[in-house]
């Protein structure tokens, strides 16, 4: 499932990035950079670098990881400011107490509820003891999870998990996390059902 993924954002990642490289996150950006102890973050799952392109603009330490090759490729050509790396969502190599932040933003969605958990913990270990973090996951309509196979890329398929908001309030709080707000963000497409984004901020 995870190579599955990796793989199709490898193929689509100048695609992707064309369509999907306007600031998406303005209300949770606002509102994460005004619970911002400091400027140090660490973007996992940075994509095509869309988020990595506003956190430079406002002068954040930036540092963003994926674990598709060919997604950090893009990024790093359309974020000149940024620092970027390759790194595997599972083992983060990344330095205990470290950020002031960590943004997922559509990352964690791709990991399956089986190991969550796992990955949760990691990420609270990055940040300082008054580090913030910001989270968001598709909300759960009819498929729990899975691989869904998208047109718009030649029918190519992506894992997903989704959640019910206190679903994924509750594994957070489990992890250690203080869950400072939920926001929920629709997201109407052209053409599909609409997204609820459920968005999560939290502190260590």
């Amino acid at each position: 499932m995870i190579n599955t993924t990796l793989k199709t954002y490898d193929e689509i990642a100048p695609e992707f990035s064309k369509s999907h490289f306007k600031p998406f996150w303005i209300k949770e950006f606002s509102y994460f950079k005004k619970l911002m102890p400091g400027k140090k973050v660490v973007d996992i799952g940075c994509g095509a670098g869309r988020d990595a392109a506003v956190f430079v603009k406002n002068k954040f330490d930036y540092f963003g990881i994926d674990g598709s090759s060919g997604m950090l490729e893009t990024a790093q050509k359309r974020v000149l400011g940024g620092k970027f790396k390759l790194m595997d969502y599972y083992q983060l190599k990344l330095p205990k107490g470290h950020f002031d932040g960590f943004w997922a933003a559509a990352s964690l969605l791709h990991i399956p509820k089986n190991k969550i958990r796992k990955v949760l913990k990691s990420l609270r270990l990055v940040l300082n003891k008054d580090g913030i973090g910001f989270i968001s996951v598709k909300e759960k309509r009819n498929l729990d999870h899975g691989i869904i196979k998208d047109a718009r890329y030649n029918g190519l398929g992506r894992y997903f998990s989704f959640y019910e908001k206190d679903e994924f309030n509750k594994i957070l709080q489990k992890v250690g996390f203080k869950v400072v707000k939920i926001m929920e963000h629709l997201e109407t497409e052209k053409a599909g059902p609409s997204i609820n984004w459920l968005c999560y901020f939290v502190r260590k």
